[in-house]
């Protein structure tokens, strides 16, 4: 260890050769002026919501009578986000459908057009009941191809393309239909109406099944008013509700400002990103209900952490470094770090203090042993950034299998998922945090879908320096292809993944409730819109127009 201290004492007498990137800048500079939380109509809103919300409970009830209006009225409150709020009465509602033999030979059988079973099949499968894709099998023709005459419907089209990314492995009739529906809807798009047009170019961006719920949220409910068949009823809560919570996550979004701006973190760690408020949007991705309130401001923080200590590794740190830093980590303590820049010392002190506070907090909410996993999360973390800062000292480029090994961990995927479970209060026990440092076959799939998402959307960036290899590089060395073949198959791995989360999500046996189950849905979410195409997390100026549609434009009531 002195070695090391002297090797470092020795590196400051002269220029070190740091892997700076050239990030770009925060966008938001004040949080506290550009987000206001009072709304002196908020009292008044949240008695209408209460009233509203009992009539549309009444309207939940009563269309049981009739099942395929009752599962649209379900998909309605999904799409409009008000959902959570009849949580019970649609589960209920769906395992009561789901186990009814008629009904489900009802839909094999009778003649519903393509937007009603695709919407049947969705809505079951997204809450976790594997409806069969037998039911898809009258939209063939004898030459086991699409009907053609399904083309020219936009949304029986597009309810089929959502309802096929909820496919899994051995379903080649929905890989069809994705394939299929794609195709067409890219050619409806300048023959439908105009807010139909605006759907189905979203949806071919975003996918539903794919998409951050909030920001679904929004665009469902501009295009739900333009719709001639609305329910006043339904859209005048969905309007309510989401200016109620607009406000509930401004008030969380300056809380987790005020944490960030109090640590000095921008002058201390000038070299990092300052993503205050895409962290906290990363944190709404994870669940966007009011019962999570301290949920999202613990994750927002786990977030923002990862992100310094990511660019800390990746752009700032030398090997020399790098090491004591994370043996500093690993034994929760500040020796061997005596001779680290002051901004690496400063920013060990940061995640220790937080983890540490947080282990207090969670002793107190009787949740023993909890806060020493999520640390553990943190150190598992590190010691995947340093395998990847000793590859580029070495200028080693890894084998694919070498970095998709280490790469289920460089994800973050762990610290991520179990910081989704630190506000968690009822639903995140010890028993969840044991089991997520196993490492079960959902956290694996979910950190291969951010790992290769990630690395599809920035290795454009990171080659402009001197950067560890991507999955791609490393796939192309393994099997000595081009750069445009290993992406190709990257991509399809990406998409294999999603089949396999599908599969875990739609497996009923699960030990733990649904809420804890869909923190791998939404977060797998997170990164698809994060990441598809370009990495938007890094370009805040990409993000810009969800920040403001979610947390600064109020909706017309």
């Amino acid at each position: 260890m002195q070695e090391v201290i002297n090797t470092l004492s020795a590196l400051t007498t002269e220029e070190i050769n740091r892997p700076l990137a050239d990030f770009p800048v925060n966008i938001w500079e004040d949080p506290l002026i550009s987000f206001p939380v009072l709304d002196p109509e908020s009292e008044i809103n949240e008695e209408k919501l209460s009233s509203l919300k009992e009539t549309v409970r009444e309207l939940l009830m009563a269309s049981k009578e009739e099942p395929i209006e009752n599962i649209k009225l379900i998909d309605a409150l999904c799409r409009l986000g008000i959902s959570y709020h009849f949580e019970g009465e649609i589960f209920a509602q769906l395992e009561t459908m789901f186990g009814c033999h008629g009904f489900m030979q009802m839909i094999r059988d009778n003649e519903f057009d393509l937007y009603t079973v695709s919407l049947v099949f969705q809505v079951f499968r997204q809450f976790g009941y594997k409806l069969g894709v037998d039911v898809f099998n009258n939209f063939k023709n004898k030459d086991g191809k699409f009907k053609e005459h399904l083309a020219e419907d936009a949304r029986g089209l597009l309810c089929l393309y959502e309802a096929a990314h909820w496919s899994t492995h051995g379903e080649d009739i929905l890989d069809e239909a994705l394939a299929f529906s794609r195709y067409h809807l890219e050619g409806l798009t300048d023959q439908s109406s105009p807010h139909m047009s605006i759907r189905i170019k979203n949806a071919l961006k975003h996918a539903y099944p794919r998409g951050i719920s909030r920001i679904e949220t929004r665009q469902y409910i501009s295009y739900y008013e333009e719709e001639d068949l609305h329910d006043q009823t339904l859209l005048e809560f969905a309007k309510i509700d989401f200016n109620l919570l607009k406000m509930l996550h401004r008030k969380e979004l300056c809380q987790v400002f005020r944490w960030y701006s109090s640590l000095e973190l921008d002058l201390k760690l000038p070299y990092a990103r300052n993503r205050t408020v895409e962290s906290y949007l990363w944190a709404v991705g994870a669940y966007s209900e009011p019962r999570y309130s301290q949920a999202r401001i613990r994750l927002a923080i786990v977030v923002i952490l990862l992100t310094l200590v990511d660019d800390t590794y990746d752009a700032y740190g030398t090997i020399e470094e790098l090491e004591p830093f994370t043996n500093a980590l690993i034994m929760w303590n500040s020796s061997g770090i005596e001779g680290l820049p002051e901004s690496m010392k400063y920013l060990h002190h940061v995640v220790l203090d937080f983890y540490g506070k947080l282990e207090e907090d969670m002793e107190r909410e009787g949740r023993s042993g909890c806060g020493l996993l999520a640390k553990k999360s943190m150190i598992v973390t590190a010691k995947a950034y340093l395998q990847e800062a000793k590859w580029l000292s070495e200028d080693y480029v890894a084998t694919f299998d070498e970095y998709k090994e280490n790469g289920v961990y460089s994800s973050s995927y762990l610290a991520l998922l179990t910081g989704s479970f630190l506000g968690m209060v009822d639903e995140g026990t010890l028993d969840v945090f044991e089991w997520l440092s196993t490492f079960p076959p959902l956290l694996v799939t979910s950190a291969l879908i951010g790992r290769l998402c990630g690395d599809i959307a920035s290795c454009e960036f990171e080659h402009k320096r001197k950067h560890v290899g991507t999955s791609i590089d490393c796939y192309m060395k393994q099997y000595g292809i081009s750069w445009e073949n290993a992406e190709e198959e990257i991509k399809i791995m990406a998409l294999d993944s999603w089949k396999s989360l599908n599969q875990e999500l739609m497996t009923r046996d699960h030990s733990f409730p649904f809420p804890i189950v869909m923190r791998f849905l939404n977060l797998s979410r997170v990164v698809e819109v994060f990441y598809k195409d370009t990495d938007i997390f890094t370009y805040p100026e990409l993000m810009k127009h969800h920040v403001v549609s979610l947390f600064l434009n109020k909706i017309s009531i």
